[in-house]
């Protein structure tokens, strides 16, 4: 920076000679150039840390996502192997009332009853494998949707926001939804929202770092 600011006064020579006109370089110069410089490399920081900030969520949403997929697939597989355990079982009561003579009716009554069991059990997996799968494709287009709201989010609309004296309704459904969220159960008015939105940029993360897997039931009701 000095160097920049010594090399305009060798460019003032220049320009008096050619132009017949004088320039100044004063000391006021070179602190705007200064302050200039740190503007610019706060604004780049700041850039950076908000880009790191959305990499780390969308990673968590991920993480959360394919945890959520391995515990239904979990779930899944322990059902299975009831329903084998199940079949297995029922097979075994039909070769033994083959070879009884004396109740066989009774056995095979309940030979009948242990196959109704075994199916009800066969359409729990089936209904539960049918679940998984369901909330396995509406979980990825999800996670993507939570991702997209989330990184739209900047300091600027926050600001712009919370200044509204008078917001349309559907941001006061938006402000009434978050201000639950974080435990609120009497206080919906707009002054309460615009208070918890008084710091943006804390609001913004913790807006970006909300556990959706941990939510109250009052606050879900």
């Amino acid at each position: 920076m000095a160097e920049v600011h010594l090399s305009i006064t060798d460019a003032n020579s220049d320009f008096l000679r050619m132009e017949r006109r004088f320039n100044y370089t004063t000391p006021t110069s070179y602190l705007e150039l200064i302050s200039f410089y740190r503007l610019l490399l706060d604004k780049k920081r700041d850039k950076i840390s908000d880009q790191i900030d959305r990499l780390e969520i969308g990673l968590g949403i991920m993480k959360a996502t394919i945890e959520q997929v391995e515990g239904l697939q979990k779930l899944l597989d322990v059902k299975m192997v009831d329903v084998e355990q199940e079949k297995a079982k029922t097979g075994e009561l039909i070769e033994i009332v083959g070879r009884e003579s004396l109740d066989a009716q009774k056995e095979q009554d309940a030979a009948n009853l242990q196959a109704i069991d075994t199916n009800k059990l066969a359409e729990q997996a089936a209904g539960v494998k049918a679940a998984a799968t369901k909330e396995l494709e509406e979980a990825v287009p999800a996670m993507k949707a939570a991702e997209a709201a989330v990184a739209c989010l900047d300091k600027k609309s926050i600001q712009e926001l919370k200044s509204l004296a008078s917001p349309p309704p559907a941001c006061l459904d938006v402000a009434k939804g978050c201000l639950l969220l974080k435990g609120e159960k009497k206080n919906f008015a707009w002054g309460n929202a615009q208070k918890m939105m008084n710091n943006p940029a804390k609001f913004i993360e913790e807006v970006q770092q909300f556990d959706g897997s941990n939510i109250d039931q009052w606050i879900l009701d």
